[in-house]
């Protein structure tokens, strides 16, 4: 085959690509997210709708796989002896509440967020303490493990807690 019809091919699919990881990063951060999808679909001759598509996929799937790594360190964890199985319940029911008071941020200004993220933070430490769970338990997410969406954590992360490192690391 060509070499240039190969580099023509390659280079929409690595803009996607490069895209999607992106958005990965940046997550839904609504215009943000709309001006990459455009100048990709606006650079290579895409259809909008069709690299949206992509980047909503792509979360979906960076999302699955968190959770996974979440549940699967939260299991360990207990096998591990330093939870236990009740604890481990708690946490990922409270993870699944968290995620729902995160995405109800989603369009309030930055005051709003960062109002909310403190009460919600303090709540969830008091939560914390009444069900004698370490907060290293408690990082639900961010960038590389790292932060806290309640404004605790050492990173630039959306995640839910504090520390920097993982969820059991400590």
């Amino acid at each position: 085959m060509n070499k240039k019809y190969l580099i023509f091919l390659a280079v929409p699919v690595l803009a996607v690509a490069l895209g999607t990881s992106a958005y990965a990063f940046y997550g839904n951060q609504g215009e943000g997210r709309t001006d990459v999808i455009n100048a990709i679909s606006k650079r290579f001759n895409l259809n909008a709708s069709d690299v949206q598509k992509v980047f909503d996929e792509q979360r979906i799937a960076n999302q699955a796989q968190m959770q996974q790594k979440f549940t699967d360190s939260i299991n360990k964890a207990v096998t591990d002896g330093k939870i236990t199985q009740d604890q481990a319940n708690k946490i990922i029911a409270k993870h699944a509440e968290v995620k729902a008071q995160r995405d109800a941020l989603q369009g309030k200004t930055p005051e709003e967020i960062r109002s909310a993220m403190k009460t919600q933070g303090d709540a969830l430490k008091q939560w914390a303490q009444d069900n004698n769970i370490p907060m290293q338990y408690l990082m639900f997410g961010g960038i590389g493990g790292r932060a806290g969406m309640f404004g605790e954590g050492k990173g630039q992360g959306r995640g839910m807690g504090q520390g920097n490192g993982s969820c059991i690391n400590k």
